[in-house]
């Protein structure tokens, strides 16, 4: 029986996510096989590959290369064609959508002379770079030198664009001639003396929608990222902002964000701070982020974290909080879980630290938000495990179904109290459980095993659904701790 190929085509990039179902679809057959490469080799180097993988990819990129190219290499005493390849079957290179500069770079430091170096780069880029290719993301490596020819058909369609820091600003502003469609835009600015190609490539773009600026250590470089995102805030959905301690930062400017989705915050190395502020900013002044679901941040002071809630009002469900409260002051560590429950009636998913002084602030919570269905804790000192427990066996909403816990090796004589909690679950809805076992190493497996064995006791009961270990709480699973979508790449 013959498919059409409009039909094979439809089954590939049904499979498109699924990379063995597409290897098993490459041996069908010559007519699945031409609808399947050009889909696996849109991405080479998009995703996590291996040394010998990655040295298997440069030997197919090189069969390749021009003769013109391979003559250029061969005056310059470089032989790169010990074998004979055959001709590919497919030119390859016309399905790369995925320009990753890096991995070429990669590729060659391993494999050849520094001397060597730049013109291998030069020749790659020729053959990637003309009128027969056409990327939708390009990745820059650090401290990346090499001009580019910006042919306006390989870039007028760039979707997503990443670089590390100390990249040469005119190579940015060259492609700000000819690419004028990214939606997501990631870039390290750690010790950029001189951001201008990347305030240009931001503003000549007409369609914004994520923006990663990370690593801001100069609030000369902040001013200018702030004001050249408040011309494209109007677009701007997913915004990711992370800054040095050296300076404050003021976000009232974030309220020009209208149509912000998700905001995440991280406060690089900042030492603790008693007083919990980061602002110059009138605590009357109103901030306003009507669209805001997800807020996540990172050393940032309660009184920041509350101001955000409060400016986001009921539209929120994710919230996501890591902080060293251990310097905090109460009342503001008490009013940011007011907020919560004062201000998110539509929490689902909810991340934060707990201690003891705010326990009832925390049963307040969980009375209020009656929608929330997972629950992380993330800190464990000074919190008294059986009053944490008897609160979310009495209070918690009928929703709340997914638990995660970093149990340090300290835990130990409170097991009592985990089986008590889990014992007493058993007339809800089955749990989905994650336990971060910390401080566990070798020679802890007695404890491991007795925490392990006690969680299986509950799962074959049906109090517990499944359970995960580890420190990776991020699952494609549907039933996994937490569900959310990754905005950036």
């Amino acid at each position: 029986m013959k498919l059409n190929r409009d039909l094979l085509l439809m089954i590939s990039e049904n499979f498109q996510n699924d990379r063995i179902s597409l290897y098993s679809c490459l041996l069908v057959n010559r007519s699945w096989c031409e609808a399947i490469v050009p889909l696996l080799w849109k991405i080479p180097g998009y995703i996590l590959l291996t040394e010998k993988a990655e040295n298997i990819i440069f030997n197919i990129i090189l069969s390749h290369f021009s003769e013109e190219s391979r003559d250029v290499l061969m005056k310059k005493g470089i032989d790169l064609f010990t074998e004979i390849y055959q001709k590919p079957s497919f030119n390859y290179i016309h399905f790369w959508r995925h320009l990753d500069l890096h991995l070429f770079d990669r590729i060659i430091t391993r494999n050849f002379d520094k001397s060597d170096i730049s013109m291998i780069r030069n020749e790659l880029l020729k053959l990637f770079v003309n009128n027969n290719t056409n990327f939708i993301s390009l990745f820059f490596p650090y401290d990346y030198k090499c001009q580019v020819n910006w042919n306006i058909r390989c870039f007028s369609n760039l979707k997503y664009f990443y670089f590390c820091n100390d990249i040469d600003q005119n190579i940015l502003k060259e492609l700000a001639t000819v690419s004028k469609s990214i939606k997501i835009f990631n870039c390290d600015v750690v010790n950029c003396n001189d951001i201008s190609g990347i305030i240009r490539l931001i503003e000549v773009q007409k369609n914004l929608d994520s923006v990663r600026i990370s690593r801001c250590d100069k609030y000369e470089t902040w001013q200018s990222i702030e004001e050249v995102l408040i011309k494209k805030a109007i677009t701007v959905q997913n915004l990711y902002l992370s800054y040095n301690w050296h300076f404050d930062v003021d976000l009232k400017f974030l309220s020009h964000f209208v149509n912000l989705k998700s905001l995440e915050i991280i406060e690089c190395s900042r030492p603790p701070n008693q007083n919990g502020t980061i602002l110059n900013l009138n605590q009357s002044e109103k901030m306003s982020l009507p669209a805001l679901k997800i807020l996540k941040t990172n050393q940032v002071s309660f009184i920041m974290m509350t101001r955000l809630i409060e400016s986001a009002n009921v539209q929120l469900t994710v919230i996501d909080i890591h902080f060293e409260d251990i310097f905090c002051d109460f009342e503001d560590v008490r009013r940011f879980f007011q907020a919560i429950y004062q201000n998110c009636p539509n929490i689902e998913y909810l991340t934060l630290p707990i201690k003891d002084y705010v326990l009832i602030e925390f049963e307040r919570l969980l009375i209020n938000c009656q929608h929330l269905i997972g629950l992380v804790i993330r800190s464990e000192r000074g919190l008294q495990y059986k009053s944490l427990f008897e609160i979310l066996n009495k209070s918690s909403p009928s929703s709340l179904i997914k638990f995660g816990f970093s149990l340090n090796r300290k835990f130990g004589g409170k097991y009592k109290l985990l089986r008590s909690f889990l014992a007493n679950w058993k007339d809800r809805h089955t749990m989905l459980l994650q336990i971060w076992p910390v401080n566990y190493i070798l020679g802890h497996e007695k404890e491991v095993n007795r925490l392990y064995e006690l969680i299986k006791y509950y799962e074959a009961r049906g109090i517990v659904k499944q359970i995960d270990w580890g420190i990776n709480w991020c699952y494609d699973s549907e039933e996994s701790i937490w569900i959310e979508k990754r905005y950036f790449y």
